[in-house]
Protein backbone atom coordinates (compact mmCIF):
# COMPACT_ATOMS: atom_id res chain seq x y z
CA UNK A 1 0.00 0.00 0.00
CA UNK A 2 2.76 2.14 0.61
CA UNK A 3 4.45 2.37 -2.58
CA UNK A 4 1.43 1.76 -4.36
CA UNK A 5 0.58 5.69 -2.50
CA UNK A 6 3.67 7.05 -3.55
CA UNK A 7 3.14 5.85 -7.42
CA UNK A 8 -0.27 6.84 -7.65
CA UNK A 9 0.84 10.35 -6.25
CA UNK A 10 3.46 10.43 -8.59
CA UNK A 11 0.54 9.27 -11.20
CA UNK A 12 -1.88 12.25 -10.42
CA UNK A 13 1.12 14.87 -10.10
CA UNK A 14 1.72 13.95 -14.19
CA UNK A 15 -1.42 13.68 -14.67
CA UNK A 16 -2.22 17.18 -13.55
CA UNK A 17 1.34 18.74 -15.08
CA UNK A 18 0.57 17.41 -18.53
CA UNK A 19 -3.22 18.86 -18.15
CA UNK A 20 -1.36 22.25 -17.81
CA UNK A 21 1.30 21.06 -20.65
CA UNK A 22 -1.51 19.81 -23.20
CA UNK A 23 -4.69 20.62 -24.41
CA UNK A 24 -8.29 19.06 -24.27
CA UNK A 25 -7.73 18.07 -28.04
CA UNK A 26 -4.39 16.67 -27.10
CA UNK A 27 -5.35 14.45 -23.93
CA UNK A 28 -8.33 13.53 -26.24
CA UNK A 29 -6.38 12.45 -28.61
CA UNK A 30 -4.29 10.11 -26.11
CA UNK A 31 -7.51 9.00 -24.85
CA UNK A 32 -8.72 7.18 -27.99
CA UNK A 33 -5.59 5.63 -28.67
CA UNK A 34 -5.07 4.42 -25.12
CA UNK A 35 -9.07 3.10 -24.78
CA UNK A 36 -8.36 -0.36 -25.82
CA UNK A 37 -5.03 -0.32 -23.21
CA UNK A 38 -7.43 -1.79 -20.58
CA UNK A 39 -8.29 -4.77 -22.78
CA UNK A 40 -3.64 -5.53 -23.15
CA UNK A 41 -3.75 -7.64 -19.74
CA UNK A 42 -7.10 -9.46 -20.67
CA UNK A 43 -5.66 -10.76 -23.76
CA UNK A 44 -1.80 -11.31 -23.45
CA UNK A 45 -2.93 -13.13 -19.85
CA UNK A 46 -6.27 -14.87 -21.00
CA UNK A 47 -6.55 -15.18 -17.41
CA UNK A 48 -4.17 -18.13 -17.61
CA UNK A 49 -2.21 -16.10 -14.57
CA UNK A 50 -4.80 -15.83 -12.44
CA UNK A 51 -5.73 -19.90 -13.16
CA UNK A 52 -2.35 -20.66 -12.07
CA UNK A 53 -2.82 -18.47 -8.50
CA UNK A 54 -6.02 -20.55 -8.02
CA UNK A 55 -5.04 -23.66 -8.53
CA UNK A 56 -3.61 -25.29 -5.05
CA UNK A 57 -1.20 -27.16 -6.90
CA UNK A 58 0.76 -26.23 -9.89
CA UNK A 59 3.82 -27.98 -12.16
CA UNK A 60 7.11 -26.71 -14.38
CA UNK A 61 4.66 -27.95 -17.21
CA UNK A 62 1.50 -25.85 -16.24
CA UNK A 63 3.83 -22.64 -15.60
CA UNK A 64 5.52 -23.30 -18.86
CA UNK A 65 2.34 -23.39 -21.10
CA UNK A 66 1.06 -20.19 -19.66
CA UNK A 67 3.97 -18.62 -20.52
CA UNK A 68 4.49 -19.65 -24.40
CA UNK A 69 0.79 -19.47 -24.73
CA UNK A 70 0.64 -15.76 -23.13
CA UNK A 71 3.93 -14.63 -25.09
CA UNK A 72 2.01 -15.90 -28.65
CA UNK A 73 -1.13 -13.95 -27.73
CA UNK A 74 0.68 -11.15 -27.22
CA UNK A 75 2.25 -10.87 -30.71
CA UNK A 76 -0.76 -11.96 -32.41
CA UNK A 77 -2.62 -9.02 -30.04
CA UNK A 78 0.15 -6.39 -31.25
CA UNK A 79 -0.04 -7.31 -35.29
CA UNK A 80 -3.94 -7.25 -34.74
CA UNK A 81 -3.46 -3.91 -33.33
CA UNK A 82 -0.99 -2.62 -35.76
CA UNK A 83 -3.94 -3.67 -38.61
CA UNK A 84 -6.70 -2.24 -36.75
CA UNK A 85 -5.37 0.86 -36.36
CA UNK A 86 -7.14 2.45 -39.58
CA UNK A 87 -10.12 0.98 -38.72
CA UNK A 88 -10.03 2.79 -34.84
CA UNK A 89 -9.50 6.28 -36.75
CA UNK A 90 -12.28 5.48 -38.77
CA UNK A 91 -14.23 5.13 -35.72
CA UNK A 92 -13.27 8.11 -33.94
CA UNK A 93 -13.57 9.84 -37.45
CA UNK A 94 -9.81 11.21 -36.46
CA UNK A 95 -6.66 9.93 -38.46
CA UNK A 96 -4.52 11.65 -36.45
CA UNK A 97 -5.08 8.76 -33.68
CA UNK A 98 -3.55 5.82 -36.42
CA UNK A 99 -0.43 5.99 -35.46
CA UNK A 100 -0.78 6.81 -31.80
CA UNK A 101 -3.16 3.76 -31.62
CA UNK A 102 -0.51 1.48 -33.64
CA UNK A 103 2.18 2.63 -31.53
CA UNK A 104 -0.03 1.30 -28.07
CA UNK A 105 -0.44 -1.62 -29.89
CA UNK A 106 3.18 -2.63 -28.69
CA UNK A 107 2.08 -2.79 -25.12
CA UNK A 108 0.12 -6.09 -25.87
CA UNK A 109 3.65 -8.31 -26.23
CA UNK A 110 5.21 -5.73 -23.44
CA UNK A 111 2.95 -7.11 -21.42
CA UNK A 112 2.90 -10.65 -21.56
CA UNK A 113 6.42 -11.03 -21.44
CA UNK A 114 6.02 -10.47 -17.28
CA UNK A 115 2.55 -12.32 -16.89
CA UNK A 116 3.25 -15.63 -15.81
CA UNK A 117 6.56 -13.92 -13.45
CA UNK A 118 3.75 -11.64 -11.75
CA UNK A 119 1.01 -14.41 -11.23
CA UNK A 120 4.03 -16.63 -9.69
CA UNK A 121 5.35 -13.99 -7.54
CA UNK A 122 1.34 -13.13 -6.22
CA UNK A 123 1.30 -16.65 -5.58
CA UNK A 124 4.10 -16.32 -3.70
CA UNK A 125 3.04 -13.65 -1.94
CA UNK A 126 5.70 -11.53 -2.88
CA UNK A 127 4.40 -8.17 -3.32
CA UNK A 128 7.11 -6.40 -2.22
CA UNK A 129 8.77 -7.11 -5.25
CA UNK A 130 6.03 -6.32 -7.27
CA UNK A 131 5.05 -3.19 -5.46
CA UNK A 132 8.95 -2.06 -5.92
CA UNK A 133 8.57 -2.73 -9.15
CA UNK A 134 5.66 -1.01 -10.20
CA UNK A 135 7.04 2.14 -8.19
CA UNK A 136 10.23 2.23 -10.10
CA UNK A 137 8.24 2.20 -13.40
CA UNK A 138 6.21 4.54 -12.57
CA UNK A 139 8.35 6.99 -11.64
CA UNK A 140 10.67 5.93 -15.23
CA UNK A 141 7.56 6.66 -16.96
CA UNK A 142 6.56 9.66 -15.71
CA UNK A 143 9.86 11.46 -16.57
CA UNK A 144 9.65 10.18 -20.30
CA UNK A 145 6.21 11.64 -20.37
CA UNK A 146 7.28 14.96 -19.09
CA UNK A 147 9.94 15.22 -21.03
CA UNK A 148 8.53 14.56 -23.88
CA UNK A 149 5.63 17.01 -23.07
CA UNK A 150 8.08 19.65 -23.23
CA UNK A 151 9.87 19.06 -26.05
CA UNK A 152 6.09 19.81 -27.91
CA UNK A 153 5.01 15.60 -28.74
CA UNK A 154 1.69 16.65 -27.26
CA UNK A 155 -0.42 13.70 -27.50
CA UNK A 156 2.72 11.28 -27.68
CA UNK A 157 3.80 11.89 -24.39
CA UNK A 158 0.98 10.13 -23.07
CA UNK A 159 1.09 6.75 -24.75
CA UNK A 160 4.96 6.81 -24.73
CA UNK A 161 4.12 7.08 -21.02
CA UNK A 162 2.11 4.41 -20.85
CA UNK A 163 4.21 2.14 -23.29
CA UNK A 164 7.65 2.66 -20.86
CA UNK A 165 5.83 1.54 -17.81
CA UNK A 166 4.81 -1.65 -19.05
CA UNK A 167 8.46 -2.56 -21.17
CA UNK A 168 10.35 -1.12 -17.60
CA UNK A 169 7.39 -3.50 -15.08
CA UNK A 170 8.06 -6.42 -17.46
CA UNK A 171 11.76 -5.80 -17.68
CA UNK A 172 12.22 -6.19 -13.58
CA UNK A 173 9.82 -8.92 -13.59
CA UNK A 174 12.64 -10.84 -15.23
CA UNK A 175 15.43 -9.45 -12.91
CA UNK A 176 13.14 -10.32 -9.58
CA UNK A 177 11.78 -13.82 -10.72
CA UNK A 178 14.07 -16.57 -10.77
CA UNK A 179 11.93 -18.77 -12.84
CA UNK A 180 12.50 -19.24 -15.87
CA UNK A 181 10.45 -20.91 -18.85
CA UNK A 182 11.48 -24.63 -20.00
CA UNK A 183 10.83 -25.65 -23.73
CA UNK A 184 8.02 -27.49 -23.09
CA UNK A 185 3.94 -27.17 -23.93
CA UNK A 186 1.32 -29.51 -23.10
CA UNK A 187 -2.30 -29.58 -24.05
CA UNK A 188 -3.39 -30.98 -21.54
CA UNK A 189 -2.44 -28.71 -18.74
CA UNK A 190 -3.84 -26.18 -21.00
CA UNK A 191 -7.29 -27.42 -21.25
CA UNK A 192 -7.10 -27.96 -17.47
CA UNK A 193 -6.38 -24.22 -16.43
CA UNK A 194 -8.24 -22.84 -19.34
CA UNK A 195 -11.78 -24.34 -18.14
CA UNK A 196 -11.18 -21.84 -15.41
CA UNK A 197 -9.12 -19.09 -16.82
CA UNK A 198 -11.85 -19.05 -19.99
CA UNK A 199 -15.00 -17.93 -18.15
CA UNK A 200 -12.29 -15.48 -16.29
CA UNK A 201 -11.21 -14.18 -19.76
CA UNK A 202 -14.85 -13.67 -20.67
CA UNK A 203 -15.67 -11.74 -17.15
CA UNK A 204 -12.69 -9.50 -17.54
CA UNK A 205 -13.89 -8.65 -21.11
CA UNK A 206 -17.25 -7.83 -19.70
CA UNK A 207 -15.26 -5.71 -16.92
CA UNK A 208 -13.27 -3.71 -20.08
CA UNK A 209 -16.56 -3.04 -21.30
CA UNK A 210 -17.88 -1.70 -18.19
CA UNK A 211 -15.05 0.75 -17.61
CA UNK A 212 -14.36 1.77 -21.25
CA UNK A 213 -17.62 2.20 -23.17
CA UNK A 214 -18.05 5.19 -21.75
CA UNK A 215 -14.38 6.88 -23.66
CA UNK A 216 -15.52 4.73 -26.19
CA UNK A 217 -19.34 6.43 -27.04
CA UNK A 218 -17.54 9.83 -26.17
CA UNK A 219 -14.65 10.07 -28.49
CA UNK A 220 -16.79 8.65 -31.07
CA UNK A 221 -20.39 10.32 -30.50
CA UNK A 222 -19.05 13.72 -29.02
CA UNK A 223 -15.34 14.15 -30.10
CA UNK A 224 -11.88 14.57 -28.40
CA UNK A 225 -12.35 17.73 -26.59
CA UNK A 226 -15.48 15.81 -24.95
CA UNK A 227 -13.23 12.98 -24.62
CA UNK A 228 -10.44 14.72 -22.84
CA UNK A 229 -12.54 16.61 -20.69
CA UNK A 230 -14.16 13.49 -19.67
CA UNK A 231 -10.02 11.70 -19.23
CA UNK A 232 -9.13 14.20 -16.91
CA UNK A 233 -11.82 14.33 -14.87
CA UNK A 234 -11.45 10.18 -14.47
CA UNK A 235 -7.47 9.93 -14.16
CA UNK A 236 -7.68 12.70 -11.70
CA UNK A 237 -10.39 10.94 -9.13
CA UNK A 238 -12.07 7.80 -10.25
CA UNK A 239 -8.21 6.08 -11.63
CA UNK A 240 -6.77 6.86 -8.49
CA UNK A 241 -8.66 3.98 -6.65
CA UNK A 242 -8.51 1.26 -9.34
CA UNK A 243 -4.68 2.36 -8.95
CA UNK A 244 -5.10 2.18 -5.24
CA UNK A 245 -6.96 -0.88 -4.85
CA UNK A 246 -5.24 -3.17 -7.22
CA UNK A 247 -2.53 -4.13 -4.68
CA UNK A 248 -5.27 -4.64 -2.66
CA UNK A 249 -7.46 -6.99 -4.70
CA UNK A 250 -3.55 -8.84 -5.31
CA UNK A 251 -2.98 -9.72 -2.07
CA UNK A 252 -6.73 -10.38 -1.05
CA UNK A 253 -6.90 -12.58 -3.89
CA UNK A 254 -3.57 -14.87 -2.90
CA UNK A 255 -4.85 -14.90 0.77
CA UNK A 256 -8.59 -15.41 -0.03
CA UNK A 257 -7.60 -18.63 -2.46
CA UNK A 258 -5.37 -20.11 1.30
CA UNK A 259 -8.69 -20.02 3.05
CA UNK A 260 -11.26 -20.92 0.21
CA UNK A 261 -12.17 -23.87 2.29
CA UNK A 262 -12.75 -22.07 5.17
CA UNK A 263 -15.90 -20.00 4.71
CA UNK A 264 -16.07 -17.99 7.88
CA UNK A 265 -12.72 -17.14 7.67
CA UNK A 266 -12.69 -16.08 4.41
CA UNK A 267 -16.31 -13.94 5.01
CA UNK A 268 -14.42 -12.12 8.34
CA UNK A 269 -11.42 -11.54 5.83
CA UNK A 270 -13.86 -10.22 3.04
CA UNK A 271 -15.76 -7.53 5.38
CA UNK A 272 -12.65 -6.59 6.92
CA UNK A 273 -11.01 -5.72 3.53
CA UNK A 274 -13.75 -3.87 2.22
CA UNK A 275 -14.16 -1.70 5.65
CA UNK A 276 -10.67 -0.87 5.33
CA UNK A 277 -10.69 -0.01 1.73
CA UNK A 278 -14.06 2.27 2.14
CA UNK A 279 -12.80 3.78 5.46
CA UNK A 280 -9.69 5.09 2.81
CA UNK A 281 -12.03 5.44 -0.65
CA UNK A 282 -15.14 7.14 0.17
CA UNK A 283 -14.07 10.25 2.15
CA UNK A 284 -12.23 10.74 -0.27
CA UNK A 285 -14.34 10.83 -2.88
CA UNK A 286 -17.08 12.62 -0.59
CA UNK A 287 -14.80 15.42 -0.40
CA UNK A 288 -13.71 15.73 -3.78
CA UNK A 289 -17.58 16.24 -5.06
CA UNK A 290 -17.70 19.26 -2.35
CA UNK A 291 -14.61 20.76 -3.18
CA UNK A 292 -14.15 20.36 -7.20
CA UNK A 293 -15.52 24.01 -8.09
CA UNK A 294 -12.38 25.46 -6.49
CA UNK A 295 -9.74 22.05 -7.26
CA UNK A 296 -9.99 21.73 -11.05
CA UNK A 297 -9.53 26.09 -11.23
CA UNK A 298 -6.37 25.54 -8.77
CA UNK A 299 -5.10 22.51 -10.04
CA UNK A 300 -6.32 21.89 -13.88
CA UNK A 301 -6.86 25.52 -14.52
CA UNK A 302 -9.32 27.56 -15.88
CA UNK A 303 -9.65 25.91 -19.51
CA UNK A 304 -10.51 23.11 -17.74
CA UNK A 305 -13.46 23.98 -15.98
CA UNK A 306 -16.20 21.94 -18.00
CA UNK A 307 -14.47 19.33 -15.46
CA UNK A 308 -15.92 20.05 -12.73
CA UNK A 309 -19.27 18.60 -12.94
CA UNK A 310 -18.20 15.46 -14.72
CA UNK A 311 -15.37 14.75 -11.44
CA UNK A 312 -17.98 15.50 -9.11
CA UNK A 313 -20.47 12.94 -10.61
CA UNK A 314 -17.85 10.42 -11.29
CA UNK A 315 -16.81 11.04 -7.40
CA UNK A 316 -20.36 9.99 -6.54
CA UNK A 317 -19.59 6.47 -9.02
CA UNK A 318 -16.56 5.60 -7.09
CA UNK A 319 -18.26 5.89 -3.62
CA UNK A 320 -20.50 2.94 -4.90
CA UNK A 321 -17.34 1.75 -6.35
CA UNK A 322 -15.39 1.62 -2.78
CA UNK A 323 -17.85 -1.59 -2.19
CA UNK A 324 -16.88 -3.34 -4.47
CA UNK A 325 -13.12 -3.34 -4.54
CA UNK A 326 -12.61 -6.62 -3.33
CA UNK A 327 -15.74 -8.36 -4.07
CA UNK A 328 -14.04 -9.79 -7.59
CA UNK A 329 -11.22 -11.41 -5.38
CA UNK A 330 -13.83 -13.39 -3.25
CA UNK A 331 -15.33 -14.81 -6.03
CA UNK A 332 -12.41 -16.09 -8.02
CA UNK A 333 -10.79 -17.46 -5.18
CA UNK A 334 -14.30 -19.90 -4.39
CA UNK A 335 -13.59 -20.71 -8.05
CA UNK A 336 -17.02 -19.30 -9.00
CA UNK A 337 -16.10 -18.22 -12.32
CA UNK A 338 -18.97 -18.78 -13.71
CA UNK A 339 -20.99 -16.88 -11.18
CA UNK A 340 -18.63 -14.22 -11.65
CA UNK A 341 -19.51 -14.64 -15.78
CA UNK A 342 -23.15 -14.35 -15.74
CA UNK A 343 -22.98 -11.27 -13.47
CA UNK A 344 -20.42 -9.23 -15.61
CA UNK A 345 -22.28 -9.43 -18.52
CA UNK A 346 -25.46 -8.44 -16.87
CA UNK A 347 -23.47 -5.10 -15.28
CA UNK A 348 -22.31 -4.48 -18.75
CA UNK A 349 -25.50 -4.56 -20.07
CA UNK A 350 -27.05 -1.99 -17.17
CA UNK A 351 -23.39 0.21 -17.62
CA UNK A 352 -22.80 0.67 -21.07
CA UNK A 353 -26.89 1.11 -21.24
CA UNK A 354 -26.55 3.95 -18.96
CA UNK A 355 -23.72 5.06 -20.95
CA UNK A 356 -25.93 5.30 -24.24
CA UNK A 357 -28.99 6.91 -22.82
CA UNK A 358 -26.54 9.39 -21.21
CA UNK A 359 -25.31 10.52 -24.27
CA UNK A 360 -28.24 12.63 -24.71
CA UNK A 361 -26.42 14.95 -22.25
CA UNK A 362 -22.91 15.04 -22.94
CA UNK A 363 -20.12 14.33 -20.96
CA UNK A 364 -21.78 15.18 -17.64
CA UNK A 365 -25.16 12.80 -18.73
CA UNK A 366 -22.22 10.26 -19.27
CA UNK A 367 -20.91 10.62 -15.87
CA UNK A 368 -24.30 10.83 -14.18
CA UNK A 369 -25.44 7.42 -16.00
CA UNK A 370 -22.29 6.12 -14.41
CA UNK A 371 -23.01 7.30 -10.81
CA UNK A 372 -26.45 5.13 -11.20
CA UNK A 373 -25.29 2.50 -12.78
CA UNK A 374 -22.46 1.71 -10.23
CA UNK A 375 -24.98 2.03 -7.35
CA UNK A 376 -27.55 -0.30 -8.91
CA UNK A 377 -24.75 -2.54 -9.32
CA UNK A 378 -23.49 -2.55 -5.87
CA UNK A 379 -26.14 -4.07 -4.61
CA UNK A 380 -26.29 -7.16 -6.74
CA UNK A 381 -22.69 -7.51 -6.45
CA UNK A 382 -22.76 -7.06 -2.96
CA UNK A 383 -25.76 -9.94 -2.66
CA UNK A 384 -23.64 -12.43 -4.74
CA UNK A 385 -20.23 -12.14 -2.56
CA UNK A 386 -22.62 -12.10 0.62
CA UNK A 387 -24.27 -15.58 -0.68
CA UNK A 388 -20.77 -16.78 -1.32
CA UNK A 389 -19.28 -16.41 1.94
CA UNK A 390 -21.90 -17.14 3.64
CA UNK A 391 -23.43 -13.96 5.31
CA UNK A 392 -26.10 -12.04 4.89
CA UNK A 393 -26.84 -8.21 3.33
CA UNK A 394 -27.82 -7.11 6.32
CA UNK A 395 -24.29 -7.75 8.39
CA UNK A 396 -22.42 -6.24 5.50
CA UNK A 397 -24.72 -3.09 5.64
CA UNK A 398 -23.69 -3.18 9.69
CA UNK A 399 -20.39 -3.50 8.79
CA UNK A 400 -19.91 -0.09 6.81
CA UNK A 401 -22.95 1.92 7.82
CA UNK A 402 -21.33 3.76 10.59
CA UNK A 403 -18.28 4.73 8.31
CA UNK A 404 -19.97 5.71 6.12
CA UNK A 405 -21.95 8.42 8.31
CA UNK A 406 -18.82 9.62 8.96
CA UNK A 407 -17.79 10.45 5.70
CA UNK A 408 -21.24 12.22 5.21
CA UNK A 409 -20.88 14.49 8.29
CA UNK A 410 -17.64 15.26 7.00
CA UNK A 411 -18.70 16.13 3.43
CA UNK A 412 -22.11 18.43 5.31
CA UNK A 413 -19.53 20.19 7.56
CA UNK A 414 -16.72 21.06 4.24
CA UNK A 415 -19.84 22.22 2.50
CA UNK A 416 -20.85 24.22 5.02
CA UNK A 417 -17.28 25.82 5.26
CA UNK A 418 -17.06 26.58 2.03
CA UNK A 419 -20.27 28.55 1.95
CA UNK A 420 -18.81 30.71 4.98
CA UNK A 421 -15.86 31.17 2.92
CA UNK A 422 -17.08 31.48 -0.16
CA UNK A 423 -16.55 35.23 -0.55
CA UNK A 424 -13.83 35.29 2.05
CA UNK A 425 -10.58 33.32 0.80
CA UNK A 426 -9.06 33.53 -2.45
CA UNK A 427 -9.62 29.40 -4.43
CA UNK A 428 -6.56 28.67 -3.73
CA UNK A 429 -6.45 29.49 -0.07
CA UNK A 430 -9.79 27.76 0.51
CA UNK A 431 -9.16 25.06 -1.21
CA UNK A 432 -6.14 24.52 1.00
CA UNK A 433 -8.26 25.32 4.32
CA UNK A 434 -11.26 23.26 3.20
CA UNK A 435 -8.92 19.90 2.80
CA UNK A 436 -6.74 20.37 5.77
CA UNK A 437 -9.85 21.10 7.87
CA UNK A 438 -11.89 17.98 6.01
CA UNK A 439 -9.50 15.60 6.61
CA UNK A 440 -8.99 17.17 10.21
CA UNK A 441 -12.75 16.70 11.28
CA UNK A 442 -12.70 12.81 9.63
CA UNK A 443 -9.66 12.07 11.29
CA UNK A 444 -11.40 12.93 14.38
CA UNK A 445 -14.47 11.09 13.82
CA UNK A 446 -12.78 8.09 13.55
CA UNK A 447 -10.59 8.29 16.55
CA UNK A 448 -13.97 9.62 18.68
CA UNK A 449 -16.13 6.95 17.72
CA UNK A 450 -14.71 3.78 15.40
CA UNK A 451 -11.29 3.28 17.05
CA UNK A 452 -11.35 -0.37 15.69
CA UNK A 453 -10.60 1.13 12.77
CA UNK A 454 -7.38 2.69 13.74
CA UNK A 455 -6.51 -0.68 15.89
CA UNK A 456 -7.40 -2.52 12.37
CA UNK A 457 -4.95 -0.73 10.48
CA UNK A 458 -2.31 -0.69 12.89
CA UNK A 459 -2.63 -4.82 12.97
CA UNK A 460 -3.25 -4.88 9.30
CA UNK A 461 0.08 -2.69 9.09
CA UNK A 462 2.22 -4.94 10.88
CA UNK A 463 0.62 -8.48 10.55
CA UNK A 464 2.47 -11.02 8.07
CA UNK A 465 0.86 -13.61 6.02
CA UNK A 466 -2.77 -14.60 5.36
CA UNK A 467 -5.49 -12.59 7.26
CA UNK A 468 -6.61 -14.17 10.51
Amino acid sequence: MLTQLVGQGTRTAVAIVLAHMLSPREYGLAGMALVFGGIVGIFTDLSLGTALIQRQSITELDRSTVFWTTMAAGVACTIAGIAAAPLVGDFFSTPNVVPLFAASSCGFVLSAAGVTQMALMTREMNFRSLELRSIVATILAAVIALVLAAMGYGAWAIVVQSLAATAIGSFLLWRLSSWRPQRVYSLESLRTLGSFGGKMLLARIMGFLNLNADNLLVGRYIGSTALGIYAVAYNVMFLPLSRITAPIQQVLFAAFVRLQDDPPRLAEAWLRGNRLVSAIAVPAFVGMTVVAPDFVPVILGSRWHAVVPVLQLLSLAGIAQSYQTSNWSVLQARGKAGVLLWFMIWSTIITVGGFIVGLKWGVVGVAGSYAIARTIVLVVYTWLSCRVTGITMSSFVRRHADLAALALAMGGAVYFLRMVLLHELPQGLRLAVLTTFGVAFYLGLVLWLTRDVVTEIRQTWSRRGVPA
